[in-house]
């Protein structure tokens, strides 16, 4: 792959992680020769972007075949699996009037990275460096065009552990769509035959039909600027920032904590309350105090909702498009979030998850293409005063099993310092039972979030 110029992008990565080799993997059999559509919600600005995960296998590198070479397995597997996922093996290209994005089906295939390090992974407990040199990453500053959909960077440890770095273009899939497909490729390393589940693209599902659907305001596309521009990805306009003023830091709630902290909140809004709700508003308010979001500042609280049985009829099965639609609660003032009660934070947020269902998603597929056809583009101001959310646990990486057993853990890789100080939400390593809170905030920021987290609990 001479155009991307591998080796002086391969040479970049700092000495601690050694990469030994790269190659292109094209899919076992040819694939179509075809353009296909992506859907305003594959097309939005905010995913734009790429997303990555990292997949952590203990010290047993042997698969159920007694295979020593784990990277050899899971290259063979992606080349069989990509036959079925060949858009992932594609390239992304605009319209020609470079409005749309749009999947060439040219069947390069996907980057794959083969890496070592001396390192034992009990030195991954927290969210040190190493982890960003487990994942391959192009510069931002490449044309969405110039990088492919699909970068696997395989990296064995020398205690015999591995670590899978998967990243995606957004556009493609999103996060239960990519779990999807990291599920299916284990199955085909396992030595299955057929994917128990086969993949669905039809993105004309999504299509915009007529303008007079957009029936609601769509405020969450307006205030914060979400809405497509053609000319660049939504990396080239987040607000200039050093990765190195952000750090991740993450913090761990047992469930008999989670249950003393639900409690007296359902009991005061007498009705039943989900972890993520009470965890989400808890983390909400712990973000603005420990950033020092002044308490007259607008704040908003943005989460996906994954809409696939909302549909009526419901996404086939095996779809993995964006279907997962930003809900958002939307506060006066931080100081509502602040002074107020968690069970009224808890409260903002069960409103923002209801109010998100087919309609509302039709009519902001319909805003979408109505602000497109109108050369009607927003710029983007992605703040700190808006908190993201992103809960991984139920996507299904925990379970990606390439033979050798499901993995110790799975957690977003260093996309989350795309966004501006995000916040996830992941299952914690085997053996422990409740949620990992994991933060991107400034370094500076790390000491008030620790102390506001405990003063809370």
């Amino acid at each position: 792959m001479e155009s991307l110029d591998m080796k002086e992008y391969c040479s970049q990565v700092k000495p601690t992680v050694n990469v030994i080799g790269s190659v292109m993997v094209p899919p076992s059999r040819p694939s179509p020769k075809t353009i296909l559509y992506l859907s305003n919600l594959d097309d939005h600005l905010i995913v734009r972007c790429r997303f990555d995960t990292l997949i952590v296998y203990n010290n047993d590198s042997h698969n159920i075949y007694g295979t020593t070479n784990p990277v050899k397995v899971i290259r063979d597997a992606l080349s069989l699996v990509l036959s079925h996922y060949y858009p992932l093996a594609g390239r992304i290209r605009r319209t020609q009037d470079g409005q749309k994005l749009q999947v060439d089906c040219t069947g390069e295939g996907a980057l794959f990275v083969e890496a070592v390090t001396n390192y034992n992974l009990s030195l991954l407990g927290g969210f040190e460096d190493l982890k960003e040199q487990l994942l391959f990453q192009f510069p931002l500053t490449a044309e969405i065009e110039e990088v492919p959909p699909l970068i696997f960077q395989v990296t064995r440890f020398d205690c015999g552990g591995l670590v899978v770095g998967v990243s995606f273009n957004n556009c493609l899939c999103d996060g239960r769509g990519a779990a999807q497909f990291l599920k299916g490729l284990g199955e085909i390393a396992r030595g299955e035959t057929k994917l128990s589940v086969e993949p669905v693209w039809q993105r004309e599902f999504l299509k915009p039909q007529q303008t007079h659907l957009v029936r609601f305001q769509h405020d969450e596309l307006l205030e914060s600027g979400f809405i497509v521009n053609p000319n660049c990805s939504i990396q080239q306009q987040l607000p200039a920032k050093k990765a190195e003023d952000l750090a991740l830091t993450s913090f761990f709630f047992s469930s008999d904590a989670l249950q003393r902290i639900k409690q007296p909140i359902a009991e005061d809004l007498k009705e039943n309350c989900t972890t993520f709700e009470v965890l989400a508003a808890l983390a909400w308010r712990a973000r603005i105090m420990a950033l020092g979001i002044p308490l007259n500042n607008a704040v908003r609280f943005l989460f996906g909702v994954d809409m696939r049985r909302a549909f009526d009829p419901p996404l086939p099965e095996g779809y993995y498009g964006n279907v997962s639609y930003m809900a958002y609660a939307h506060s006066t003032t931080a100081k509502e979030v602040v002074n107020g009660s968690l069970s009224h934070a808890v409260k903002m947020i069960k409103n923002a998850k209801l109010s998100v269902n087919e309609e509302y998603v039709r009519s902001s597929i319909a805003f979408l293409e109505m602000k497109r056809s109108c050369g009607e583009i927003a710029d983007v101001r992605m703040c700190v005063e808006d908190a993201y959310f992103t809960d991984w646990r139920w996507l299904g990486f925990n379970q990606v099993d390439f033979g050798w057993g499901e993995p110790l853990s799975s957690c977003p890789g260093n996309f989350l310092k795309v966004l501006v100080c995000p916040i996830a939400f992941q299952l914690p390593p085997k053996g422990k039972s409740g949620v990992m809170v994991v933060f991107c905030v400034p370094r500076s920021a790390l000491k008030a979030l620790d102390t506001e987290l405990h003063s809370l609990i």
